[in-house]
């Protein structure tokens, strides 16, 4: 009994730190990180702002959370290589659901990317949360494809650092409302030529 008590609780307190997060990013994206404050994100989470501190001592805390968070989504999406895998349909897949993640977290993202450019950050490493990690994991997953003779051997840092930027720069009239979110259809769409650019060029 205890125990399933314990569980629900635990469940309840996961959910509320989410919506505190969720509330974070929404105030950051409309006021920035300096002028947001702790009780304008209660009020969005519908918590009490001494609720806020439960989970988090400062705002900086906050973000520090919110970065984790859209990096662990962004982490989990690169394709481990394999030694006969299907390198064309691992990357459609793979940015398919990076533009989905966009998609499902742009406020978080919007609110995240205001408060480190607040902040002082700027876009240096951080133009899209976790972003090092995303490279080094493609970096990883191209070298090791090299060594296999899957592709042809290269820069793979150079490379990484580049279809990071292609897909950035897809995502950023997103990100600032500019471009309405692309359906799910079309974002396959965007995945399928990125990867044709990236494996074949612009060769008719």
């Amino acid at each position: 009994m205890d125990s399933e008590l314990d569980k629900r609780r635990a469940q309840r307190a996961t959910e509320r730190r989410q919506c505190i997060l969720e509330a974070a990013a929404a105030v950051f994206a409309r006021k920035g990180f300096e002028r947001a404050t702790t009780r304008e994100i209660a009020k969005a989470a519908k918590v009490s702002e001494g609720t806020i501190y439960n989970y988090f001592a400062s705002k900086q805390q906050l973000l520090a959370a919110l970065a984790q968070m859209i990096q662990e989504k962004f982490s989990a999406i690169v394709p481990k290589p394999t030694a006969n895998g299907d390198d064309r349909l691992a990357i459609v897949r793979a940015m398919e659901e990076v533009l989905a993640v966009i998609a499902e977290n742009v406020v978080v993202i919007k609110g995240l990317l205001t408060a480190l450019w607040d902040q002082g950050y700027g876009f240096h490493g951080y133009l899209l949360p976790g972003m090092k990690t995303l490279i080094q994991q493609v970096e990883d997953y191209l070298k090791a494809r090299m060594a296999t003779g899957a592709i042809r051997t290269c820069d793979a840092r150079i490379v990484a650092r580049m279809v990071m930027g292609m897909v950035i720069y897809l995502a950023v009239p997103y990100i600032q409302g500019v471009e309405p979110m692309p359906s799910p259809e079309q974002r396959h769409q965007q995945a399928e030529l990125l990867v044709s650019i990236l494996l074949q060029g612009l060769k008719s």
